[in-house]
């Protein structure tokens, strides 16, 4: 989600997330800078992060199958879009059926959309960018205010919403629910919805994914201690935590940490408050839930959404699944 200037927004989570005497947590929002849109780019990179290779692999062979399956011209609107890389595999088949193509990409970095925007907007003459950074539902907003503005009509046309890289497992089950109810009541009953879920599978192959040895995760993760250090003036030391991401099977899900290597206490001025850290206490920055076809059907059900269409690799790793509204 796009955070623009609201650093109040960011100081009242970092806040809230501090104190808490349970676990201390905050947002995984927030490791979503421009730096660390770049760092997640470089993760999808290593050998160690299957998802985003197996969900490629199902668009390389599933692409007209799935297009096939949408009947009316297409107007594209990617959630989270990072560098449209997956997308593009979407643009030449949609191209092939419709001469224009409208695509808006919503994602978190301003910076990192708009030299995404600009690299697009040479690559196809008939293909029509508008970036919109804000969150993903008055992103939708926004998109539907475009073209209204441009005199397309929603008759005319279905909405193909794509959600790529199993970013739905970065929700808990019952927000995930919230969101995808809330994607239902801003689309028309022709429009369509595509999600990447990562599935359940052995720990020795979900693990090594969060882990990378390059270190471009702990990078990533720790990232959040620099922004609180030169957004809210705070005084982290990074020698002194370290990145901690594991497997909780009981939840079926990737949960990822900081940990404090000592015991200290750190300041953050803006705050004007002091948050102590016993050594090995951690700051919970993401999950990553992992579904199995049962869970994604509930989902849908609950949601609003019926499953049209499920298209997976060889291995049974990841599913992406073309939702239906109901």
């Amino acid at each position: 989600m796009y955070l623009g200037n609201n650093i109040d927004g960011f100081r009242n989570d970092i806040t809230k997330g501090l104190r808490n005497p349970q676990q201390k947590s905050t947002p995984s929002k927030y490791l979503y800078d421009t730096l660390g849109s770049q760092l997640f780019e470089l993760i999808t990179e290593q050998p160690e992060y299957y998802p985003t290779r197996t969900e490629i692999n199902i668009l390389k062979n599933n692409s007209s199958e799935l297009i096939k399956n949408i009947s009316k011209d297409i107007v594209l609107i990617e959630l989270g879009s990072g560098s449209s890389k997956k997308t593009q595999y979407l643009f030449h088949e949609i191209l092939r059926k419709q001469e224009k193509l409208y695509y808006f990409p919503i994602d978190i970095s301003m910076n990192f959309l708009d030299s995404i925007v600009t690299s697009l907007e040479t690559l196809n003459k008939n293909l029509v960018v508008r970036g919109i950074p804000d969150d993903y539902i008055n992103g939708i907003k926004q998109c539907n205010n475009i073209l209204f503005e441009n005199n397309i009509y929603f008759d005319t046309f279905s909405r193909l919403i794509v959600f790529f890289g199993s970013s739905i497992g970065n929700f808990e089950p019952e927000e995930a629910r919230d969101f995808l109810k809330q994607i239902r009541l801003n689309i028309h009953d022709k429009d369509f919805l595509l999600v990447g879920f990562d599935l359940i599978k052995d720990v020795d192959l979900i693990e090594p994914a969060y882990n990378d040895k390059a270190g471009f995760t702990s990078k990533f993760n720790l990232n959040l201690l620099n922004r609180i250090n030169n957004e809210l003036r705070g005084n982290f030391d990074m020698r002194k935590f370290h990145h901690h991401a594991f497997y909780n099977s009981s939840k079926n899900r990737v949960e990822m940490h900081i940990k404090s290597r000592v015991d200290q206490t750190i300041s953050i001025l803006t705050i004007d408050e002091n948050f102590h850290f016993d050594a090995g206490e951690t700051i919970h920055t993401e999950n990553s839930y992992k579904y199995d076809l049962t869970k994604i059907e509930n989902l849908a059900s609950r949601s609003g959404f019926a499953v049209d269409k499920v298209f997976s690799d060889k291995n049974d790793w990841f599913n992406l699944v073309l939702f239906r509204p109901c």
